[in-house]
């Protein structure tokens, strides 16, 4: 039975990085988005990065970045990059020929037409990740609020994906025994204000995924 997955998202800070890979996080995600509060400078993620106590997935959030900047990415030790704007096939092929980076394509969902056009871009990306659409006054992402996951229920993707958008201990546990998916992104609810990550709700989030992941292993068995 594959094991769930969790990517806590905004990390700006080296000793909250350190206590999510104590309490068994797989991703930590670095938003590089001017508007956004959790936003972090390529830099400051290097330094974040190059003090992390053991190996885990790093990714870089970014949105409609600049093409010529993708390489300042890589050099700063990411293993993927979140493109969560309008990137186009042309943009998403050129990172995966020119450089070593992993990529998760986001999409904004609202509708079951939303899911329609995904799957053509499951060639170019290592993962879909789905958080629900902003409208346009919000954020590409970090909006703290979801999608009626009811739509996926009948919807093939052709790529594993990361559910994201308002995912908090309460509706985590819906999505987790319906099966919606095996990967999780969360940033708002984990925090104590915007930007602000709280260590007892990372521990507690993390906890409840991996407490209902060992119970309906055991229930396999």
């Amino acid at each position: 039975m594959k094991t769930n997955e969790i990517k806590i998202c905004g990390i700006t800070d080296l000793s909250i990085a350190n206590f999510c890979i104590d309490n068994d996080a797989d991703y930590l995600g670095f938003v590089s988005y001017e508007n956004s509060p959790r936003n972090i400078s390529f830099r400051d993620s290097k330094n974040i990065i190059a003090g992390l106590l053991k190996p885990i997935n790093t990714v870089a959030v970014t949105v409609n970045a600049m093409i010529d900047n993708v390489k300042e990415i890589e050099d700063a030790g990411f293993d993927y990059i979140q493109c969560h704007g309008s990137e186009s096939f042309d943009y998403l092929a050129t990172i995966k020929k020119t450089t070593n980076l992993k990529i998760i394509k986001a999409f904004g969902i609202s509708s079951q037409k939303d899911l329609i056009k995904i799957n053509s871009y499951k060639d170019l990306c290592d993962f879909f990740l789905l958080d629900a659409k902003p409208n346009d006054s919000e954020m590409p992402g970090g909006n703290a609020k979801s999608f009626d996951w009811d739509i996926l229920t009948n919807q093939k993707l052709e790529k594993e994906f990361f559910l994201s958008g308002g995912l908090d201990i309460y509706n985590l546990e819906i999505a987790l025994k319906n099966n919606i998916t095996s990967f999780f992104d969360v940033s708002s609810s984990v925090e104590s204000s915007p930007g602000v990550k709280d260590k007892a709700k990372i521990k507690e989030f993390i906890g409840k995924v991996k407490n209902i992941w060992q119970l309906k292993k055991s229930k396999t068995h």
